[in-house]
This record gives structure tokens, C-alpha cells and sequence, in this order.
């Protein structure tokens, strides 16, 4: 229905349509084929299509400028000018600790993606929640930032690249991956000291640990101009702050695959501005099939 829709001159099935095959929906994954979709939904008139295919390109092209062009000879140029293994690359590695385990890596992200993740999340903010002890998702006094979480259906070609740099940056497959969240802290929200590991000996996290033990947690800081906001590790005085674009991730794990409670950490309140950062967590295995 949605190829048909698309076939139709319908520009956000095309754009759903691409977001299935780079992320390899009831099809193989096809990156050329969904950067040739965007191209269609942007000669359909998608202005998100256009946009997406510039951030791709990593134009420098002003998006005004560009976002008004209808001709299709220009975004079949632009859509030229992607390059998949430039896109999937990233710099190295850096450690910041060895007990826990923890990485950054600087300039992870471009500020065109991270430009573009904001304003996908931007609409989409609610209070952001907890598992809490009984296992349930819940507003919780810890935790008083807002965040937009992406399911399939709210994904799109720049944030699958997004995921798949983390993959690639981690040695960890996407299966494994939690739906990712864009999260936004205003000032004085805050989320408290807490674990982002799943206790086993608590009986209310049974099920979900079903679906695996939460082994690793990957944030990109997608803006900077704001003051305080680190990311606070209290048990081994470590407080990082990015840059536009810098990652830090961390095993919630030790080598033996136990908990480890030296990754307590809190998202610190922002003083003055606004903080905005991509949280992708990973788990161990995929959810059994019932």
C-alpha cells in the first residue's frame, strides 16, 4: 500500500518507504535504494526529503536556498555527492576510564545531523520516564527531563545513518538496539544518580531482561550552547561535557557481563540554555520469539 501510495505521487510514503529500505524492513537493507527514494520524495515536494538528502551530502549549501529548487536534476546531483562509507566513519576512540569502561569520541556527529535531530524531536517532547522497581515505565522525582522516542514508524534515512556510525563505533549489531530517544533537559531538569543496567536479582525486571541485560549506553551531544549539563559519573569523579556532535559511551557492564555499579551517573541540570543529546541504549540479544 505504501509503494502504491508512493507510486501515486504521495511524497511521505515515499519517505516511509525509504526509511524501510535502510533499515531493511520485510526487505533487504538497501541504502542506494532509500537515497534514491528520497530523491523521489523530494521531486514529490517533501521538503524533509530535500533536507535529509542535504545533511547526506553534507552540503553547504544554505537550506533556504536549496529547500525552494524543484529541479530534479539538482537533487539527482545532490544525491551523488552521498558517500555511504563517509557517512558510516567516525574518529577514534578515546578512553576516559578503564573501571568503569568508559569512551568519547569527539566530532561523532555533524552539526547538520545534529541540527536535524533536534527539530525531528522538538514537537514530540514528553516527560521522559523510568523503569521503575515494578518493571513499568513511569514518571519518576529522579528524572525531570522531557525526551521523543522513535519507533520504526518515526524513523528516517540521517537517523538510521546516526545508528548504524553507533553500531559501527561499538562492534555491536543494531538488532540489539533500543528504539532510539532524542532527549531535551531545560534549565534546572535534571535525571538523578542512577544505573542504566537492569538488576537481575529484582524479580519486577524478569521480563524485560527477557529482551536482555542493557550492557552499553551512547550519547551524542547535539548542541552546546548551554552551561552546566554534564554527564556525571559521582563514584569515579568523572564529569564530561561535549562539544556539538561529541559521543560518550560506557559498558554497564563488566567483563564477566555483571552489573557494574561504578556506571552510576546523572544528567546534570543545565544552568543557563538548553541541552540536547540522542540516547541509544544497547542491549545483549534481541527479545525472544513468542
Amino acid at each position: 500500500m505504501i509503494e502504491q501510495a508512493s507510486d501515486a505521487g504521495h511524497a511521505p510514503a515515499t519517505e516511509l518507504w525509504s526509511v524501510f529500505e535502510v533499515m531493511g524492513v520485510a526487505r533487504p537493507q538497501s541504502w542506494d535504494r532509500a537515497f534514491d527514494l528520497l530523491v523521489r520524495a523530494a521531486e514529490q515536494g517533501s521538503l524533509s526529503a530535500k533536507r535529509q538528502l542535504l545533511v547526506l551530502a553534507r552540503s553547504d549549501i544554505a537550506d533556504r536556498q536549496a529547500l525552494a529548487n524543484d529541479d530534479s536534476a539538482f537533487w539527482e546531483r545532490t544525491r551523488a555527492d552521498i558517500s555511504i562509507s563517509q557517512l558510516l566513519s567516525h574518529p577514534e576512540r578515546v578512553s576516559l576510564s578503564d573501571a568503569p569502561r568508559i569512551r568519547v569520541i569527539g566530532r561523532f556527529a555533524h552539526r547538520a545531523e545534529c541540527a536535524w535531530m533536534i527539530d525531528r524531536a522538538r514537537s514530540r517532547l514528553s516527560r521522559a520516564k523510568v523503569i521503575d522497581l515494578s518493571g513499568q515505565q513511569n514518571v519518576d522525582g529522579g528524572r525531570s527531563n522531557s525526551g521523543a522516542e522513535f519507533l520504526v514508524q518515526d524513523m528516517d534515512v540521517v537517523m538510521e545513518v546516526i545508528r548504524t556510525r553507533i553500531s559501527s563505533a561499538t562492534k555491536v549489531p543494531i538488532p540489539v538496539f533500543e528504539p532510539t530517544q532524542i532527549l531535551h533537559y531545560d534549565v534546572g531538569e535534571e535525571f538523578r544518580p542512577h544505573f542504566d543496567f537492569l538488576d537481575p536479582s529484582n524479580a519486577g525486571y524478569r521480563q524485560n531482561l527477557e529482551s536482555g541485560q542493557r550492557i552499553a549506553t551512547f550519547l551524542i551531544f547535539l548542541n552546546d550552547d548551554f552551561e552546566g549539563g554534564e554527564t556525571q559519573f559521582p563514584d569515579v569523579r568523572i564529569n564530561y561535557r561535549g562539544r556539538t556532535g561529541d559521543a560518550i559511551f560506557w559498558a554497564n557492564v563488566d567483563m564477566q557481563g555483571r552489573p557494574d555499579p561504578l556506571t552510576r551517573h546523572a544528567g546534570l541540570p543545565p544552568t543557563a540554555g538548553e541541552k540536547w543529546i540522542l540516547s541509544q541504549w544497547i542491549r545483549d540479544r534481541t527479545a525472544p520469539t513468542r
